[in-house]
């Protein structure tokens, strides 16, 4: 019997290793829009926190207006298709790591606070849209992680009968442990991606894991 029969899985920094192309796309957006860029070491910490775009933008660029905020975003996704062909890979093992999942019986759902068509193309082009029955991103007007509504609006619906003990929820970021202590779930913590471990570590996740494939055995001492 699976303890966890839904997982719930993040993609940057825990699937995918995604930083390379969102920092490069973040200075790039700014340069396009004539703003001196932060530097890496900032633009990597503010990554770990997994905030929005547009918040993102309006506290670096004082008096900057929604229209502003708008078009940094529009520029971020110009510029990260080109650093996302280039620079993102798949962590080791993640083929290998959702195929097993599957084999064992566990349903498995992307949520990613990637921007939703982003996500898609992220998965087709790496071809994993097959270990997954659902690809939850960000979407305008729809809540997003940490937030509890993204489980009973956005992940309620594909698992109507499951209660919240039977979903783990897999990340790197404050944004998935907070939404799996708001909304209640157990979470696995991916040590190994974007999170900065002092802070992940102080919301004391359920598990943790130091690589995907570790994955595997966390779940298997769960299962009866």
């Amino acid at each position: 019997m699976l303890r966890y029969p839904v997982l719930l899985l993040d993609y940057d920094g825990t699937l995918a290793e995604t930083r390379p192309a969102i920092l490069r796309s973040l200075q790039e957006a700014f340069k396009e829009l004539g703003v001196t860029p932060p530097s890496q070491e900032y633009l990597g910490t503010q990554l770990g926190k997994g905030g929005t775009l547009k918040d993102f933008y309006k506290v670096m660029v004082e008096q900057s207006s929604a229209e502003d905020a708008q078009r940094y975003v529009d520029a971020y996704r110009r510029c990260y298709i080109q650093a996302d062909d280039e620079e993102t890979f798949l962590y080791e093992g993640t083929h290998e790591v959702l195929r097993e999942l599957r084999q064992r019986g566990y349903r498995l759902i992307a949520l990613s606070n990637k921007h939703g068509p982003t996500l898609l193309r992220s998965l087709k082009r790496f071809q994993l849209e097959e270990f997954f029955e659902g690809a939850l991103g960000a979407e305008d007007n729809l809540p997003r992680k940490p937030q509890k509504e993204v489980l009973t609006q956005r992940v309620a619906p594909l698992c109507p009968a499951v209660p919240p003990e039977h979903f783990l929820m897999v990340g790197d970021t404050t944004a998935d442990l907070n939404f799996a202590a708001n909304t209640g779930l157990d979470v696995c913590w991916a040590a190994y991606g974007h999170g900065a471990p002092h802070v992940c570590e102080a919301l004391n996740p359920t598990y943790r894991i130091n690589a995907l494939p570790e994955l595997l055995g966390v779940l298997a001492s769960t299962e009866g």
